[in-house]
């Protein structure tokens, strides 16, 4: 080989240059392998490999490369001789990853303790269904009817401002007004556990305490236990509602919760239960933070309640000892809250053991402690124990079947999540939450039922319009409700409260009353046969399986 040869130059005419004379350059035999495959149908034997610039030999011929090009790279080592030959190298641009394009949505938080989007077509829903709620609410209360009981005819005749103004919408009126502030502590327990927990477990909360003996009751009730549940309400609701905003921002529901006990004494044995839940509901956003937010809280409500005090004295009725059995009123308690208590122990269970339901195994995010879902579930649960324990105590079962509902206002919103994760994700049980509802409803509508029998005084009333006036004096077992049918005839100093035994003989014997009406199945002792007094009349009540006794009216000779 010459030295030209070495360099890469042209040679003397030899074998290669006979094999270019018969075969066209790379190029040309490029261009004819894309026209050869439009006819792919009649050289189908080999025009695949002709696309890919491969040029199959001929039988008896040896094997001859081709030189790449730009659409058809290929990287054989020539078939030159020589230790030193350069290979082809293709140009190329390295092009850079486009970015991910933007998400067009972004899933919202995941609620502590189920799945819930609270978007504007489920809070409509949640809307629609709540109102439905309240309408049952007030059916079962309106479809209680009769005449004033003796506490809702002495609250009506009462001098205090707050019952002198509702005194004049009478007792329809009274009763209207309760039903308001009823319907109205149910929808802010709702608001309160949908922050606390989610939107089905608020309504699972509402809807179990829409159908209470207690709720119902109060719903037609004419008195202020009505008002008191509506600002215990409010005060849960702005807790739940401030629980991320400034610790002072929590000064908003002192005044409801400092105003709860002066429209009924019961209520001052929830506002420890609310300066726990001010620490509870907040801790997990402002830690050490909740605390002072729980001082602030408690210091207010001290000072307000102080103040009160000091305007318009001490409420009555807290600490009244009596000599009822303490194991029966228990076992009553049991009997008005025992199904909605054992629901919300389920409810806490279910919290404590696990933070958020299965519906988003996916979902990330803090999550509120054990320990905190423990203390609030305990708290929440031992709440509705608070009167119960504490009229035991005292022995006074007085108006139990009302102060119930007072502690299950705090307890129902833990029932609601049990009712929730009873039915499991996505609804799966829907029939457990049907059976639960279906029997607190049937239970709520018969021990209404059998609680709700006011007087039936009509015929009473009617037969003492005719014989009373502004100067006698009148002996009765219900004076505050004679006072108040008859107060356009009489005035409520003028009837006594009638008594039994001695004491009864006594004031016979003195015969200083014009007029005697007692409850009695038979007539006393001292008024058989007397010559100072005549029967009147006989008055059996209408509703014979009621339980109350008739009406006998004495009347002077």
């Amino acid at each position: 080989m010459t030295t030209q040869q070495q360099d890469g130059g042209l040679s003397e005419p030899g074998p290669q240059q006979d094999w270019q004379q018969h075969y066209p350059p790379h190029t040309e035999q490029h261009h004819q392998s894309y026209g050869e495959q439009q006819s792919y149908g009649e050289q189908q034997s080999y025009g695949d490999q002709q696309a890919y610039g491969y040029q199959q030999p001929y039988a008896g011929q040896q094997h001859i490369p081709q030189q790449p090009s730009a659409a058809h790279p290929y990287y054989a080592r020539p078939h030159t001789g020589g230790s030193d030959v350069e290979y082809y190298v293709p140009e190329y641009t390295v092009v850079e990853p486009e970015p991910e394009p933007e998400p067009g949505y972004v899933l919202p938080d995941v609620p502590v303790s189920a799945w819930s989007v609270d978007n504007g077509r489920s809070a409509w829903i949640s809307r629609g269904a709540l109102v439905l709620i309240l309408l049952v609410q007030a059916g079962l209360s309106f479809r209680l009817d009769g005449s004033a009981f003796p506490q809702e005819a002495k609250f009506l005749m009462s001098d205090g401002e707050l019952s002198g103004l509702v005194s004049q919408l009478g007792l329809a009126g009274a009763r209207a007004l309760s039903l308001a502030w009823a319907l109205g502590a149910t929808a802010l327990l709702f608001g309160a556990t949908r922050l606390l927990f989610n939107s089905r477990a608020g309504l699972a909360a509402a809807a179990m305490y829409s159908v209470l003996e207690s709720t119902a009751f109060t719903g037609r009730y004419a008195s202020l236990h009505s008002l008191s549940l509506f600002l215990l309400a409010a005060t849960l609701w702005l807790l739940a509602r401030t629980r991320q905003a400034s610790p002072a921002a929590v000064l908003l529901a002192a005044p409801f919760a400092a105003l709860a006990p002066f429209a009924a004494y019961s209520a001052a044995l929830y506002l420890p239960t609310l300066t726990v839940l001010a620490v509870l509901t907040a801790y997990r956003f402002r830690g050490a933070g909740a605390f002072v937010r729980g001082a602030l809280f408690a210091a207010a409500t001290g000072a307000l309640c102080f103040a009160g005090v000091q305007l318009a004295g001490t409420p009555s009725g807290w600490n009244v000892q009596s000599t009822d059995s303490a194991s029966e009123l228990l076992k009553e308690s049991a009997q008005w809250g025992g199904v909605v208590l054992l629901v919300a122990v389920i409810g806490a269970v279910g919290f404590i053991r696990r933070a958020r339901m299965g519906e988003m195994p996916w979902a990330e995010g803090s999550a509120p402690g054990a320990i905190r879902r423990s203390l609030l579930g305990l708290t929440m649960c031992a709440t509705a124990l608070l009167a119960p324990l504490y009229q035991a105590w005292l022995g006074n079962g007085s108006s139990l079947y009302v102060h119930v509902g007072f502690g299950l206002l705090f307890a129902v919103p833990m029932a609601g999540l049990g009712v929730s994760r009873m039915m499991g994700a996505h609804l799966r049980y829907p029939q457990i939450g049907i059976m639960i509802y279906v029997a607190a409803l049937v239970i709520g509508m018969a021990q209404t039922r059998e609680l709700y029998r006011p007087p039936d005084s009509a015929a009473m009333i009617g037969a003492l319009r005719e014989v009373v006036d502004t100067k006698g004096e009148y002996l009765t077992d219900d004076p505050e409700i004679s006072a108040y049918y008859l107060r356009a005839h009489t005035k409520p100093a003028q009837w006594h409260q009638a008594e039994r035994g001695p004491a009864l003989t006594a004031a016979v014997k003195k015969g200083s009353y014009d007029a005697i009406v007692l409850r009695a199945d038979s007539v006393p002792e001292a008024l058989r046969g007397n010559a100072n007094y005549r029967l009147l009349a006989l008055l059996r009540p209408s509703d014979k399986d009621g339980g109350q006794e008739p009406y006998r009216i004495w009347v002077k000779r």
